[in-house]
């Protein structure tokens, strides 16, 4: 594995240009991880902070072509290193991953990774704490199995995944995942999903922004799921996500929504009051948009989307953008407070393809994953963390 400082990793703001590296070596510090030896071409497809000590850093990896699991273990003093063994994911009914990764974290360093398994009728499903998590194989409602949509983790531990028609609930002590299906004549299917609580806020495939109560999908009464909220958000111009789309519930408020329709690069973001459901401000379009996360540095919140094919000094190689979000009205800045970029643009580098938060020694900061990189941001102009 080669590590290393990148002194002069580039932080964009309306002040300065990407070439003008004097203005910036001081300003962001960045360490960047590439191509360890795991045994898979695609390092970092999908990446997740899962730190929870007030000392260094853990970032929970998975990479793709030969599919496995891995840690990064950052020191106090910004070292990283690759954790234990990685975890191999085709001797665990993970033969490939999906293009967009169903891989989710909460607060307590468990991760849950859904994807088909390589036994047809079945689901796998990569559960637990992130340093060790554990390996489980089931049975879908429906056969064949349909392709695993999106996941969260529910407030009391239960890892929920959402797959055709139907909503599992896995307990975080094992044993068979509860299914709750939709038996009604248009039955929902999944695009995004996150909780505020209470109620699990689902945006579906159609684009309508929906919500069940946790309470009635462990157990589910019948093994049929509850008729949703009266009310119904749908985006203005019949808006429907593609995979990868991203819903955030800020502070059980807001949710902030994510997306780009099958058929376009021009990436959404629709900002949605959830006491009456109802869309704050207008939406804002980039193009390129292809995930997103919440972040909350320094006190402020951020809307951290990722764009990995953005032109950067005339090549493809994408770019990160923070923007603001006032968790009293709901507005998001429509200009950027901070862009990332690597300094060193190349085309085809997928900057921003995954992005994620990660506490190192105690402090939230931004890691970035590109094509078989990693990028975690130590010191930005919104921060300074740099050990």
């Amino acid at each position: 594995m080669r590590t290393h400082y990148l002194f002069v990793a580039l932080a964009l703001t309306s002040a300065c240009k990407w070439t003008d590296f004097d203005d910036l070596e001081e300003a962001t510090w960045a360490r960047s991880t590439q191509d360890p030896d795991i045994g898979s071409s695609d390092y970092a497809v999908a990446i997740l902070g899962v730190s929870m000590g007030a000392s260094g850093g853990t970032l929970a990896v998975v990479s793709d072509d030969t599919a496995n699991f891995s840690t990064i273990e950052y020191s106090a003093k910004g070292d990283a290193d690759i954790g234990a063994s990685p975890i191999k994911l085709g001797m665990n009914a993970i033969g490939a991953l999906a293009e967009a990764p169903v891989f989710v974290t909460n607060s307590m360093g468990q991760i849950g990774l859904v994807e088909r398994s390589i036994q047809g009728g079945n689901f796998a499903v990569m559960f637990g704490t992130a340093t060790a998590p554990v390996a489980t194989e089931f049975m879908a409602a429906a056969s064949p199995a349909p392709s695993p949509d999106a996941a969260v983790f529910a407030p009391n531990g239960d890892l929920v995944f959402a797959a055709g028609n139907t909503l599992y609930s896995l307990a975080s002590t094992g044993g068979t995942p509860i299914a709750c299906t939709d038996m009604s004549s248009m039955p929902i299917t999944v695009a995004a999903m996150d909780h505020d609580g209470s109620n699990l806020w689902v945006w579906t495939k159609t684009g309508s922004l929906i919500s069940f109560p946790l309470a009635a999908l462990s157990p589910c009464n019948g093994g049929m799921l509850p008729n949703p909220g009266n009310s119904t958000f749908t985006p203005p111009g019949g808006f429907m996500p593609a995979p990868g789309a991203r819903l955030h519930v800020v502070n059980s408020t807001f949710a902030i929504l994510t997306g780009h329709p099958m058929t376009t690069r021009s990436g959404s973001i629709f900002v949605v009051n959830l006491s009456n459901l109802t869309q704050v401000g207008t939406t804002a379009t980039i193009e390129g948009l292809r995930t997103s996360t919440v972040a909350v540095l320094g006190g402020d919140t951020y809307l951290t989307v990722g764009v990995p094919d953005r032109a950067i000094g005339g090549v493809a190689a994408g770019e990160v953008d923070l923007l603001a979000f006032n968790t009293t009205t709901g507005m998001l800045d429509a200009t950027p407070a901070l862009s990332l970029h690597d300094t060193d643009p190349q085309s085809g580098q997928l900057f921003g393809r995954t992005v994620t938060t990660m506490n190192f020694n105690g402090e939230p900061i931004i890691v970035v994953g590109a094509d078989s990189e990693i990028f975690a941001y130590y010191r930005t102009t919104l921060y300074d963390h740099l050990p």
